[in-house]
């Protein structure tokens, strides 16, 4: 029970964090809470980011995927996280700059401004319907590692309630700030616990080398990857499950959050710039040590691979270390939950009541969001009672599915000729894709390549035929005149003018019946 104690520790420290920045006054305005005032600096952007994307997906998830499919779990990891930093400063300096001139503080204003409210609702709906498995994933993985840990003594069940109980707590009293010191010091945490267990675990058979050929000896199916079929591993397969990822990342809600709530330009760029770099060591991490847990704790399949973070920690450390190593893979769940459940809340609250009661006042905003926020915790709870999808494929699937509205971000930025009808219609046909590929097929017909989709998974088939509906869809219609007049504000000279530097210069202001 020595991990459930300290798990419970940094619980209890993260409720109190946030009651800190609930008491020093940081959420007594809708700008404070939701955004954190725009005061985030350096250390804090980039370890926030960090530890709202590195989940339980990347603890427990990634260990289990390196056990179950081998080498090839990190050629996705590198097909994903060496363009990711780039394309998430690509996409999102506009919303860094037209955020901070436009006062926005949800993910659905810049779709507002640029569509209208009937697209910006569209999209915020379609993310929180993605966000959903990735956040019962996260849940999910705090019931099996609880019960693991604590040798039964707390079920699965019981698991569920209990870190979501504390993270409800802090997000509800410290708002955006809170959340992103919590994030900070969690997303430390357990990196500097990743690289202890390695440590453990390689030297458990004399080193990474030998370790590695041990297991390649009794498992080499795990070291291929090819075209043909046989391979645990093949090419179509590694890009389509890097592509989910990818794109999946820059639609989520926190790249918004963390662009809104930066204090300069320059922490902008390096909180983008660094994420991909950080997270490739660290998550390459759990993906050996669940490699080289074939040889510790054989024999685990599906969602019981899913403990084998866990599982090797306690065979290979001290009991107090092995606590502190899972007690790191909670922290990751624990502030991707945040992350996630904070923006989704934030979304309902502004893009959402506010549209439909535009008299809707700070503190009620605030009010709505907190009650969200309950309120998207239990659904993924009740949503996780009974799993039968690994975190992995959970986590996968959820980026896929909120890829598809990656076009109407790039068209807002970047193309004129883009129309409120063409963003509708990709997001909804790519969604609706998805999801009809997931009932018909299963998790498979999503996440591996299908000879009748000409090898593509179902993800790339959605977001392919999402992109070809957005292009023809928007050259089919005209903009309204609501879009002709966001084009001053999207492609004013201020925000194409930097060299190196970003510079924020007063923005038009778009009449007042522009979000309607």
């Amino acid at each position: 029970m020595v991990a459930v104690t300290i798990i419970t520790g940094i619980c209890m420290v993260s409720v109190y964090i946030s009651y800190v920045a609930f008491r020093k006054g940081f959420t007594k305005s809708a700008d404070d809470y939701f955004v954190a005032g725009s005061s985030l600096g350096y250390f804090v952007l980039i370890f926030s980011l960090l530890a709202s994307f590195l989940s339980a997906f990347t603890i427990f998830g990634m260990s289990s995927f390196g056990y179950r499919l081998g080498f090839g779990s990190l050629y996705v990891l590198t097909a994903n996280l060496v363009p990711l930093g780039f394309l998430w400063y690509y996409m999102h300096k506009k919303t860094f700059l037209l955020g901070r001139s436009r006062k926005w503080m949800s993910m659905g204003s810049p779709f507002g401004e640029r569509y209208g409210s009937a697209t910006k609702i569209t999209v915020v709906l379609t993310i929180l319907m993605a966000s959903i498995p990735f956040l019962v994933a996260q849940i999910q993985g705090i019931g099996v590692i609880l019960e693991a840990m604590s040798e039964g003594k707390i079920s699965y069940h019981v698991g569920l309630f209990f870190v979501p109980f504390f993270i409800a707590c802090y997000l509800m009293m410290g708002g955006m700030k809170g959340a992103a010191w919590v994030n900070a010091i969690q997303g430390v945490f357990f990196s500097i616990m990743v690289f202890i267990l390695f440590f453990f675990v390689m030297m458990k058979n004399g080193g990474f080398v030998p370790t590695m050929e041990m297991v390649m000896g009794k498992h080499p199916q795990l070291f291929q990857i090819g075209w043909a079929g046989g391979k645990v591993w093949s090419y179509p397969m590694i890009f389509g499950m890097a592509s989910a990822m990818c794109l999946g990342c820059v639609c989520f809600p926190q790249p918004y959050m963390h662009a809104y709530a930066s204090r300069s330009a320059k922490g902008l760029k390096a909180m983008f710039l660094s994420f991909g770099g950080i997270s490739l060591v660290v998550i390459t991490m759990p993906t050996l040590i669940g490699i080289a847990g074939k040889t510790i704790v054989p024999g685990l399949e599906g969602v019981e691979a899913d403990k084998i973070y866990g599982l090797v920690a306690s065979a290979t450390m001290p009991d107090w270390l092995a606590a502190l190593a899972v007690s790191g893979g909670f922290t990751a769940a624990m502030s991707t939950v945040n992350g996630i459940v904070f923006g989704n809340a934030t979304n309902i609250a502004i893009d959402i009541v506010k549209t439909m009661r535009p008299k809707t006042n700070s503190s009620e905003l605030i009010a709505i969001a907190r009650v969200s926020v309950a309120i998207i915790m239990a659904i993924c709870v009740y949503i996780a009672w009974n799993p039968n999808t690994p975190v992995a494929e959970l986590s996968i699937i959820a980026f896929g599915t909120g890829a598809v509205t990656f076009f109407a971000l790039w068209g807002a930025y970047y193309w004129k000729r883009a129309t409120k009808t063409g963003a509708i219609l990709s997001t909804l046909v790519g969604a609706t894709m998805n999801v009809t590929f997931f009932l018909v097929g299963g998790k498979a017909m999503v996440l591996f390549p299908q000879k009748f989709l000409f090898q593509l998974n179902g993800f790339l088939a959605s977001f392919i035929v999402s992109g070809i509906v957005f292009f023809v869809g928007s050259y089919l219609t005209s903009l309204s005149k609501i879009e002709e007049e966001s084009l001053k504000l999207f492609f004013h000279p201020a925000l194409s003018t930097n060299k190196g530097e970003i510079q924020i210069e007063p923005m038009p202001t778009l009449s007042a019946n522009h979000s309607k």
